[in-house]
């Protein structure tokens, strides 16, 4: 393979109408989970003989769709690794690699960017918590007074992973933030107004902390405060599916492609054609949740920061219009979407609950606030078995 600056940049959106194979999906839990594990490197790696069906992408390069229990193998045909997500196998690490190898280079960060969010340039952690030494973490955007969604999620599948809540300022929460930091010790906040307008703020600082927290990890789940995530399935993705030791030029989640730019006055994502001038957004990645690998995450964090400007709308900026500007590709991969997802509007509908399809469960606000404690007693039991043990 060529040196990584001889290759063209690229990023993998994963998308798919496609759910896994029913090999790994069937019987509710994933094969290969033996235990549950709040750390990826106490899950062992899994290995089989098992055959591969290869097809071809439009540029002519071979993808391996890998069924039962292989992980997939990206063929490099023309030597251009690069332009396919490079894919990790997960029995072998690759040349000088250890789970102590940092996964960024901060030394290329300049002198000043620990102070620097954007355009905020007197930037400073008003709240910051060690990170986990594990390969992967799950980070949540929350506004400071949804502590009930925070406690469900904590109580729930958030005890078997690593994660954490990020905030900017708030004036009328900041004690509750307080207590819940010292009780749970899962609390990121950075020096800006917490608000809905600033999430681009929140998204970068999620950036700069794992960049500067978090050297051993390889991939970063990010999700909103109202969705469930089947820690099982999302596991067995980034163990065997993907790879424990890290996979490059990686961005997973759903895509809006071709989305007009919302004139209205009216509506919530109103925005002037002084703040964007075109009819339409690039494609982007929808929001609630989408998984970076750390290379990708490290190279959109440099070019957020030494861009400096400022849209408002997170996930088009830094997942659409950042993308774009830096002629990133989209790639696609048959994974994520279509029978993955679960959207709740009323409380009956989490009984359509399958933890062998759903990775997750998007919970609208009004469940929340009409089934607060029939929610945690409804997740307590799905990620349990019968015997109290985690699934």
């Amino acid at each position: 393979n060529k040196d990584e600056s001889e290759h063209t940049e690229e990023i993998t959106f994963i998308t798919s109408n496609t759910s896994i194979p029913d090999k790994i999906i069937s019987n509710g839990i994933p094969p290969q989970i033996k235990h549950q594990s709040k750390h990826i490197e106490n899950i062992p790696s899994v290995t089989s003989n098992s055959n591969t069906a290869e097809n071809k992408d439009e540029s002519g390069h071979s993808e391996d769709i890998i069924s039962n229990s292989i992980p997939p193998q990206i063929k490099d045909e023309a030597d251009h690794t690069e332009d396919i997500a490079f894919v990790l196998s997960n029995g072998i690490p690759p040349e000088n690699f250890t789970r102590d190898t940092s996964a960024f280079p901060i030394d290329n960060l300049p002198l000043n960017d620990s102070s620097q969010l954007l355009n905020i340039t007197n930037f400073k952690f008003l709240i910051n918590t060690p990170c986990s030494e594990s390969a992967y973490i799950v980070v949540v955007h929350s506004a400071p007074s949804n502590y009930h969604k925070r406690q469900l999620i904590r109580s729930t599948w958030g005890s078997k992973v690593p994660l954490y809540f990020f905030f900017g300022e708030t004036a009328t929460n900041q004690a509750l933030l307080d207590t819940e930091s010292t009780a749970y010790h899962d609390i990121v906040q950075g020096s800006f107004i917490d608000s809905y307008h600033n999430l681009t703020y929140k998204h970068t600082l999620v950036f700069k902390w794992v960049i500067y927290n978090c050297p051993r990890v390889r991939y970063v789940l990010k999700i909103d405060d109202d969705v469930f995530v089947n820690v099982a399935r999302l596991d067995e993705f980034l163990t065997h599916t993907l790879s424990p030791y890290g996979t490059r030029h990686l961005l997973v989640c759903n895509l809006w492609v071709n989305s007009p730019v919302e004139r209205s006055f009216t509506s919530k994502w109103y925005v002037s054609v002084e703040e964007y001038p075109d009819p339409e957004y690039p494609t982007y990645c929808e929001g609630a949740a989408l998984l970076y690998s750390s290379d990708v995450l490290f190279k959109l964090y440099q070019s957020l920061q030494q861009d400096g400007n400022y849209f408002w709308i997170e996930d088009v900026f830094v997942t659409g219009i950042m993308v774009s500007k830096l002629n990133l590709k989209h790639a696609e991969f048959n994974w994520w979407k279509g029978n993955d997802w679960l959207l709740v509007t009323k409380y009956e509908d989490l009984f359509q609950y399958d933890p062998g399809r759903n990775l997750f469960v998007m919970i609208g606000e009004p469940i929340y606030e009409q089934n607060g404690q029939n929610l945690v007693e409804y997740f307590l039991n799905v990620t349990s078995d019968h015997s109290g043990n985690p699934v």
